[in-house]
């Protein structure tokens, strides 16, 4: 977008504040000067991102938000030889399997002219190796993502093979020509295309989100005067016809609410971001309530996040996500702070995350 482009915009959204909050548009400029010069560096798409001019967050926590120029500062707590783990998943699955922990199954990768080596997983190396595979009905169901990739682009949920049609059948009822299939891959890395077994959602929340499985992004600091420690914990819940649980900025229509880390219950939810966030209270499509609701088994699954966390020692700043199933948690991957839920997390819990607990982190850290 241009410089141009992005003035008209911000100027529409401190018009519209101040029609609908009653917050004078010299008022958000000033203060956009203030925490611009903070050591969150907030902008103006961070501003209004946040509903920074809200009165109700005091100045002193909107100190503590920060904002994408930002970044940087809790980017460097990861040791950049250790980047590799965050950004591919066979090479995170081959170290977390061999670690004890549960990981999704895969079935088979697909990368054309290369075989990448996953125990148990077959090494699809050409379209034809991809095209056998697809049309064997065993194969089925499965979900299939890129090793390299976030906020769910280029995945898919298929749920049997059409003969007639030569098609893999989607889960929505999508058909998709084998021939074709390897055409909607989004592996922009060229690590391969993983096929896996689905995983089986947790029964005791069939009643209130369906048969999608949900995960949690789980913000841990890997500290060793404290140990590893949880800061931050939200939860992903999918809506509609979804079949992946990623917010994507609200477009997405699935939802994401803020988890007291202590005892594990929801304490707000919402959708959509900034001028468009709206705090939901009951799942649109089962009608159940979610705020004050209890993630199941939640002491077990910070213990599981604590324990997956010390197998990467040099990532201080660690974002898993961790999917609920009919079995416990399953580690679905880590995050690094470019391509983690930061933001998302500093929208749920209306606080910045440099709170004390991070100051506190980043001070022992720089000594």
């Amino acid at each position: 977008m241009s410089v141009a482009k992005k003035i008209i915009e911000y100027v529409g959204q401190a018009r519209a504040v101040e029609r609908r909050f009653g917050v004078s548009v010299f008022h958000q400029f000033a203060e956009m000067v203030r925490l611009r010069r903070g050591p969150g560096r907030i902008g103006p798409g961070d501003y209004y991102a946040y509903r920074l001019f809200d009165p109700e967050i005091a100045e002193e926590e909107k100190r503590r938000f920060v904002g994408w120029q930002a970044e940087a500062m809790l980017d460097a707590l990861n040791d950049p030889r250790w980047h590799c783990l965050g950004l591919d998943k066979v090479l995170m699955y081959a170290l977390f399997r061999d670690s004890g922990i549960r990981v999704p199954e895969t079935r088979a990768i697909y990368l054309p002219g290369r075989k990448r080596i996953l125990s148990g997983a077959a090494c699809l190396s050409s379209e034809a190796d991809l095209h056998a595979w697809l049309r064997e009905s065993a194969n089925y169901p499965f979900f299939s993502k890129p090793s390299a990739s976030g906020f769910g682009r280029g995945a898919l949920l298929a749920k049997g093979y059409e003969g007639g049609d030569d098609a893999v059948v989607l889960n929505d009822g999508t058909r998709i020509p084998v021939s074709s299939f390897g055409q909607v891959f989004h592996d922009v890395e060229h690590l391969g295309y993983l096929f896996q077994v689905p995983l089986d959602h947790d029964q005791r929340l069939t009643s209130t989100l369906g048969h999608i499985p949900s995960s949690l992004r789980i913000m841990v600091l890997i500290d060793e005067e404290e140990g590893p420690l949880i800061h931050r914990a939200f939860w992903k819940i999918p809506t509609g016809r979804n079949y992946s649980d990623n917010f994507n900025s609200g477009t997405s229509d699935n939802l994401a609410a803020a988890i007291d880390a202590e005892s594990g219950r929801v304490i707000r939810v919402i959708n959509g971001v900034g001028l468009d966030l709206r705090e939901i209270d009951v799942h649109p499509d089962s009608g159940a309530r979610l705020r004050d609701m209890a993630i199941p088994d939640w002491q077990e699954v910070k213990k599981f996040a604590l324990a997956t966390s010390r197998v990467l020692p040099k990532l201080r700043f660690q974002q898993w996500d961790i999917a609920l199933t009919n079995t416990g948690p399953v580690a679905l991957e880590v995050n690094l702070f470019g391509t983690g839920g930061g933001d998302l997390t500093q929208m749920l819990y209306r606080k910045g995350l440099l709170d004390e607990t991070m100051r506190r982190f980043l001070r022992r850290l720089s000594q």
